[in-house]
């Protein structure tokens, strides 16, 4: 239900001194855009384990445990400076999806415990989840302030593999609001609103960030977040993240982050690496 391809970020702090400003690796945008003829790059690898206690009649009568695993190989937004306060946005990203392992807690009058599903019921699911289109605009910019606005649509068509099974998905828009905001010089704050659709159903999923930064120096930035979405279908997802994110030079960003689930609902954990490369068209 929590779609990873909600969004992420620069906070304040990830960029104090620097040229680059990203949208990895938290879950807030930034509200700024890139340079006008600008081309930046922000790719990275996430791993995410969830473990499910459920009850029903497979593949036990009883309680039975799944260990799950989603692996995003590769998520890769491209932002292109279309003008001083446009840009233009393409997120693509591979997907591998598998159950790892399930224990059976409580046993059935009719199964026992060492019972063995059917082969499909492992079978990884991969591919390229849904992409999406997409613009940023900063709507306001003060020496201290920043509020931008995201719009962007997820393409059905651009999903692969076993995403691109999904009958019925149509075309769905996503609306994020970010704001920034420096209380010192090495210390900021940035929060989000967002209302996503999953293009199968007309009620959206609501989104919200609160993330705190802080430049440890001119180079390396620690930021934590708790964040959350309020699904379509009612249930509540509440997480936390946090990690760092190091300037190579002033066109080169590495991060690592982890987070965790703050309810039933949400993954057990998830680590997160990545890299942003700022291009200019001369």
């Amino acid at each position: 239900m929590k779609k990873i391809l909600i969004g992420l970020l620069l906070l304040t702090s990830t960029a104090l001194y620097a040229q680059i400003e990203t949208d990895r690796p938290d879950f807030t945008e930034s509200p700024n855009v890139v340079p006008k003829g600008a081309l930046q790059i922000e790719t990275g690898f996430i791993l995410e384990n969830n473990k499910v206690e459920m009850t029903g009649k497979f593949p036990g009568t009883g309680k039975w445990e799944e260990k799950r695993q989603n692996i995003t190989m590769n998520t890769t937004l491209f932002r292109f400076g279309l003008t001083d306060r446009i840009e233009l946005r393409l997120n693509t990203a591979f997907n591998s999806n598998s159950l790892n392992e399930y224990n059976v807690l409580e046993s059935g009058p009719w199964l026992p415990a060492n019972f063995q599903p059917a082969d499909s019921f492992f079978d990884p699911v991969s591919g390229f989840s849904t992409s999406f289109i997409g613009f940023k605009t900063n709507l306001f910019k003060s020496e201290k302030m920043s509020i931008g606005f995201l719009g962007h649509l997820y393409i059905p068509e651009l999903a692969s593999g076993d995403f691109a099974k999904l009958s019925g998905q149509k075309v769905a828009p996503e609306f994020l609001i970010p704001l920034t905001y420096d209380i010192t010089d090495r210390f900021g704050i940035a929060v989000q609103y967002g209302l996503s659709w999953d293009g199968l159903t007309p009620n959206p999923t609501t989104s919200y960030t609160l993330a705190l930064g802080y430049g440890i120096t001119d180079k390396l930035s620690f930021y934590v977040e708790p964040y959350g979405f309020l699904t379509n279908n009612g249930d509540e997802l509440h997480l936390i993240n946090g990690g760092f994110t190091y300037l190579i030079n002033d066109d080169f960003q590495v991060d690592l982050t982890g987070g965790f689930g703050l309810n039933e609902a949400t993954p057990d954990n998830f680590i997160n690496c990545g890299a942003s490369f700022l291009l200019f068209n001369k």
